[in-house]
């Protein structure tokens, strides 16, 4: 019941922040925030989901880093921690990996993370198409991981509105890699 519950929610808040970013009132909030921290902190919440499935969940975090930077830390802890339940979701073995690095925009700091994974890969052919709304890979997709197709759209919208983008590099049989 709470898994079901909590599956509403997660589809609730989805379509609320759809339908915030197509009128154009979804505002960020620029605030103080620890890239590290943030990255330290979804890999905790999704430890256990990675454990259960057997498979390793791990961070790698830039020693050049800055420890603080300004930006919507909020709206950024939800495009990762939606890159890394997908990831997790679509790895039946091996590895999740958070990257964060940074790099020198002066007079700004780009924040570069990424979520590689060793799952099932997107064809080439399929790959814009993941960022589109209510849209998957193909329809036994939803039927046997679930989901809404609207994570992906969302995350890619809200990382533009900071400025930066949602890319994707993937292989079938060999894994994904969100940036």
């Amino acid at each position: 019941i709470r898994e079901s519950a909590f599956g509403q929610l997660e589809l609730l808040n989805q379509i609320l922040d759809q339908s915030k970013i197509d009128s154009g009132v979804l505002l960020l909030e620029v605030t103080p925030f620890s890239p590290r921290k943030l990255a330290e902190q979804v890999e905790k919440a999704f430890l256990p989901m990675a454990r259960r499935k057997g498979i390793r969940l791990r961070s790698e975090i830039d020693p050049a880093l800055p420890p603080l930077l300004q930006g919507d830390g909020l709206r950024i802890r939800q495009v990762v921690t939606n890159l890394v339940n997908n990831a997790i979701k679509f790895t039946n073995e091996g590895e999740v990996v958070i990257q964060v690095s940074a790099q020198p925009a002066d007079p700004l700091v780009n924040v570069i993370f990424q979520v590689r994974d060793t799952g099932i890969g997107i064809p080439a052919a399929m790959q814009e198409r993941v960022f589109e709304k209510f849209r998957q890979v193909d329809a036994s997709t939803t039927r046997r991981y679930g989901g809404t197709g609207l994570g992906l759209s969302i995350s890619r919208q809200l990382v533009r509105l900071m400025g930066g983008d949602l890319t994707l590099v993937s292989e079938p049989g060999q894994g994904s890699t969100f940036t």
